[in-house]
């Protein structure tokens, strides 16, 4: 990368565009960084200029034409599971979609958007590791995983719309880390952890730190095309439930499924997911990161166990 560049974030208050932003103030090439959300970022950076708006806000598309960036980062989404699958949708697919035409609009030199790795599918045929190339085949339930396939499509014809432009996408597995708190991570928070007893498949866990560190690394390069962000090793639920030291029940999966749906239907914040989830913990979808790491010399400084046992430290569970 050579010259000054300017970054604007949508999604900037959450805990990836937080620890994103940290970095970028701290960056000689990023002379100025720009970012939306609905929340009032937690810090105050020297090098930003935060405007608190919805990605789907009209208003988006002028300040980025009024702006200009070099960069635009999409990372403004609904993570955890809702029971409003109008609003997950409105805010991740119709959001991707208005913050694309902003890009357009401005003349955006590259633009990354966050996908995730459980757009591949968690399925029994699965290939050992996944690589960026393999179909998406989101299970169809997961309303999460199918809007990322969906609105990695989105970018596709962007990108041939737009062909001058960068079009970068990271497909992170599971975000652990100090600051992470999403349903997954939930899954250790109870005094009494519920697993499954017939099925226990590899998982990656990243750390946050990983992740932005990646993005940057994308963006310093120039890089376009999508990206697996997950470390080499693997970690099973049942390890991690023996990790954190938490007493925990291991449930027939006959059992487990009719019982995270009672839950859920009853809206009863046990485990905060439904039963569209359970397949990601049931089958593997294990990603292959060797483009970012062969292509881009990246290094990840957390493995898959560490990040497990700096999330469990977090919570107080780990000395």
């Amino acid at each position: 990368m050579t010259g000054k560049k300017t970054v604007f974030i949508t999604g900037m208050s959450g805990y990836l565009g937080g620890n994103l932003c940290r970095e970028l103030d701290k960056l000689d090439w990023c002379e100025k960084f720009y970012g939306i959300d609905v929340r009032k970022p937690l810090y105050k950076y020297d090098k930003c200029e935060f405007r608190q708006m919805d990605i789907n806000d009209r208003g988006l598309a002028d300040w980025v034409v009024e702006l200009k960036p070099d960069i635009l980062i999409h990372l403004a989404y609904i993570l955890e599971e809702s029971h409003d699958h109008d609003l997950m949708h409105r805010v991740n697919f119709d959001g991707s979609k208005n913050a694309l035409k902003a890009a357009a609009a401005g003349k955006v030199r590259q633009v990354l958007i966050a996908s995730s790795g459980t757009a591949y599918g968690a399925w029994p045929d699965n290939p050992a590791r996944l690589k960026e190339d393999d179909p998406l085949r989101a299970n169809p339930d997961f309303i999460y995983a199918t809007d990322k396939v969906n609105i990695e499509k989105l970018a596709g014809e962007f990108k041939a719309a737009h062909p001058e432009t960068i079009v970068s996408i990271i497909r992170p597995t599971v975000v652990y880390g100090p600051q992470v708190n999403n349903y997954i991570s939930k899954l250790v928070d109870h005094y009494l952890v519920m697993g499954n007893r017939d099925f226990n498949p590899p998982l990656q866990f990243v750390h946050e730190d990983d992740v932005v560190a990646a993005i940057i690394r994308i963006l310093e390069k120039g890089a376009g095309g999508a990206f697996n962000i997950a470390p080499a090793d693997t970690m099973t639920m049942l390890e991690l439930l023996e990790l954190s030291q938490r007493p925990y029940i291991l449930f027939p999966d006959w059992f487990l499924s009719p019982g995270v749906h009672l839950l859920w239907t009853l809206r009863i914040p046990l485990l905060n997911l439904s039963t569209a989830f359970l397949d990601y913990i049931r089958y593997p979808w294990v990603m292959d990161n060797s483009r970012l790491v062969n292509e881009l010399g990246f290094k990840y400084r957390y493995s898959t166990r560490e990040t497990a046992e700096i999330m469990l430290r977090a919570k107080g569970w780990l000395p």
